[in-house]
């Protein structure tokens, strides 16, 4: 069997890429304040791609950005406290009215998160406030936001 020189080469693109990307299924987030970060911390601790946000500079959307940075997700849970239509971290609070400062950052996530972000909270995109941020986070990402309980 003889194989091309285009066949052999695409087939060497296609194993060095892989060979060198790093993909995971799933990427867990918990910010500092989330409900039962003990819990979540036990639960996920032994997890090799879990982040802790903290209050600390970068805002949290930026620490989201450089801890999956270079990373193939399929799926980003994010653990967080929540409120219709706000995402409140320890250091921001995203909401429809500034989600497009981080718009930067978000745009990031939508290069490494193939799949979807994954909410963890019964009311974030509840209500008019709650569909606007879901809409707009989708808007820059091209990502489907959801959530989970």
């Amino acid at each position: 069997m003889k194989i091309s020189k285009l066949t052999l080469a695409a087939f060497l693109i296609f194993a060095f890429a892989n060979a060198f990307s790093q993909s995971n299924t799933v990427f867990i987030i918990i910010d500092e304040i989330a409900d039962d970060i003990a819990q979540l911390k036990s639960e996920f601790g032994n997890y090799s791609s879990l982040y802790v946000t903290d209050g600390i500079s970068p805002n949290a959307v930026k620490q989201i950005s450089n801890s999956i940075e270079n990373l193939q997700i399929d799926d980003l849970h994010i653990y967080v406290l929540t409120k219709p239509g706000a995402i409140v971290f320890n250091s921001i609070a995203v909401t429809p009215n500034n989600v497009n400062d981080f718009s930067a950052e978000l745009r990031g996530w939508g290069r490494n998160v193939t799949n979807q972000v994954i909410i963890h909270s019964e009311v974030v995109f509840t209500g008019d406030e709650g569909n606007l941020l879901k809409q707009r986070l989708e808007d820059i990402t091209g990502l489907v936001f959801t959530t989970q309980h």
